[in-house]
């Protein structure tokens, strides 16, 4: 996969053993993304019918990127999460970052996430990092006139403050680790 200058950067590579933890956990216990999908904070419109989330961490006001709340199901899976994370914010060398959101997504069979820009506030600052957990060749991010795989076994940044989407031809599901992160500590409510 080649960068697409101001749109996705493949960050680093990401120990293939971490990724397969979490994907058998969330396979094990799969009804988890309905479960909490209801409940989810981000209910916008281009995920209605096609993607499902399960969140950890979300920003109390998506006016702010640096205050967010923490969701019990963290406990849970931080072991399974953190180590991911870990692995793709080394790059970065920040003394003092925050995360302020923190999620599974999971782009269903046979569906598209259309083309949007994250116009919230809270999404200006952050690095949107995506590590992409389950997916196949056939799935694309759509950029304008540009696609791109996000390839298993690597953390990429995404810039969510262009046009973009992503097209799950497939009859499998699309599972990334999305996550924000910057330079700055984040509080806690």
């Amino acid at each position: 996969m080649s960068d697409f200058p101001g749109q996705v950067k493949q960050l680093i590579t990401i120990d293939n053993s971490d990724i397969d933890a979490l994907l058998n956990a969330l396979h094990q216990q799969s009804h988890l993304w309905e479960q909490w999908d209801a409940l989810k904070p981000n209910k916008f419109n281009v995920f209605e019918n096609c993607a499902q989330h399960i969140v950890f961490k979300y920003p109390v006001d998506l006016r702010h990127h640096d205050l967010s709340v923490t969701f019990p199901l963290w406990r849970e899976w931080q072991h399974l999460i953190q180590p991911l994370i870990d692995q793709a914010i080394v790059c970065y060398g920040y003394e003092n970052a925050g995360i302020a959101r923190i999620m599974l997504a999971k782009l269903l069979p046979q569906n598209t996430i259309p083309m949007h820009i994250d116009a919230s506030p809270s999404a200006v600052m952050p690095h949107k990092i995506h590590i992409p957990l389950q997916t196949s060749e056939e799935v694309v991010m759509n950029f304008a006139d540009k696609n791109c795989h996000l390839a298993v076994g690597f953390a990429y940044e995404v810039n969510n403050r262009v046009q973009h989407g992503v097209s799950n031809p497939t009859n499998s599901d699309r599972i990334h680790l999305i996550f924000d992160y910057f330079d700055k500590p984040v509080s806690e409510q």
